[in-house]
């Protein structure tokens, strides 16, 4: 037979995954079962199947290494990330976002529409500009313009930061003085010298997760990388919300 040891690590392996794919405890249970089966007829499987338990392990201490560097940056740091949502909700989901971005432009809606589903999820925008860093004819980027209002002009926010994803293409200085003059905050277009600093440190955290693009989104064990229909992320806040400890 199997291992006690080898059952126990699949079963570790199928619960960790299982909020990003809507499967319930019962469903997986049934699939180790069905696994178990099969190793035991084959048995040749087992060195490769092993390999790929104690790979796993390696991948998840890494990420969890990487989530308690960087927690601090990412979720308790509302002075620097827009956020919106419920101020102290039980899941925080950080979207990795740029407003060129065409699928983080998608994502927008489903996250706008989670937290209007569930009063728990407090969602945290962190700004990585990969598409441009200064717009054509501007000395800054969205990203720029955007954590500017955050800390200046907060009121104004929500409405620029909706005004920059329903941009088409890629924006221009044209496009964020437009924005500037329909909320008020032209001013907030000067410098991005006060923004720098964090756009740097977002792209560290970027980098640290080995992502490759915008948008992903990082809630409870999970990094999801690329945009994520809204079925699918509903199923994932619903199974982490399930798994919280009251």
């Amino acid at each position: 037979m199997i291992s006690r040891l080898m059952s126990g690590l699949l079963i570790v392996m199928a619960l960790w995954n299982a909020p990003l794919f809507g499967q319930d405890k019962a469903d997986y249970q049934t699939e180790l079962e069905e696994l178990n089966q099969l190793l035991e007829e084959y048995p040749a499987l087992i060195p490769n199947v092993l390999s790929s338990v104690k790979e796993f392990f390696r991948q998840r201490n890494e990420h969890l290494a990487l989530m308690q560097k960087h927690e601090g940056w990412l979720f308790n740091n509302d002075r620097t990330h827009p956020w919106y949502g419920a101020e102290n909700g039980s899941l925080p989901v950080v979207v990795i976002t740029d407003y060129d971005c065409p699928y983080c432009k998608r994502l927008e809606p489903h996250l706008q529409r989670l937290v209007a589903e569930f009063p728990q999820v407090k969602v945290i925008n962190v700004m990585v500009p990969i598409r441009q860093q200064n717009v054509q004819g501007g000395r800054l980027n969205p990203a720029n313009y955007a954590l500017n209002v955050w800390q200046n002009q907060p009121n104004q926010f929500a409405e620029v930061h909706q005004l920059l994803y329903e941009q088409n293409g890629l924006h221009t200085a044209q496009s964020l003085e437009k924005i500037a003059r329909q909320t008020g905050t032209r001013s907030q277009l000067t410098s991005a010298r006060a923004t720098a600093s964090v756009i740097e440190q977002n792209h560290r955290v970027f980098n640290d997760f080995q992502l490759r693009g915008t948008p992903a989104i990082i809630m409870g064990p999970l990094v999801i990388p690329g945009y994520v229909d809204y079925d699918d992320l509903k199923a994932a806040v619903t199974n982490l919300l399930a798994n919280q400890t009251p």
